[in-house]
């Protein structure tokens, strides 16, 4: 009777466990992306066609139009060393404010091989120069004050 109990014990543990990672390795394929630079997604984008993908870069010059009533933004990435593009189109979300031709930019969303666009549902900006001023908030010989005046 003994054997037979540890036998279920032993059967039920094995089940739950290879369920447990069944889930873990569903869910990692399911919310795992590929991340690209606009250059490698432009030579390899066939094989992420409509797959969800991360795209880091610049915004390119002169590319972004902001339709503020129907809330869509369209632009395009331009590569950090190359002059790859891909274009980009963010819908139905309000156009961050530090988003700016030149400016740095990450995306998330699904990439269409046939037209080089990326149909955004993420985007971020960042901010260099957000940390430049923390140097000049350092006093200078020129600038500091001399308590003995």
């Amino acid at each position: 009777m003994k054997k037979q109990n540890r036998f279920k014990i032993v059967a039920a543990s094995v089940m739950l466990l290879g369920g447990m990672v069944f889930l873990v390795v569903a869910m990692t394929r399911s919310t795992s992306m590929r991340y690209f630079t606009p250059a490698s997604l432009v030579t390899d984008g066939s094989s992420v066609d409509k797959q969800q993908i991360q795209v880091d870069g610049l915004i390119a010059e002169g590319s972004s139009k902001w339709d503020a009533a129907n809330f869509v933004l369209t632009f395009a990435i331009r590569d950090r060393e190359t002059d790859a593009t891909v274009n980009v189109i963010y819908k139905d979300q309000l156009k961050p404010d530090n988003f700016t031709d030149g400016g740095s930019v990450f995306v998330e969303g699904e990439y269409d091989a046939s037209q080089n666009l990326v149909v955004a549902t993420k985007l971020m900006t960042k901010c260099a120069s957000k940390y430049d001023g923390a140097e000049s908030a350092v006093p200078t010989d020129e600038t500091s004050y001399n308590s003995s005046e």
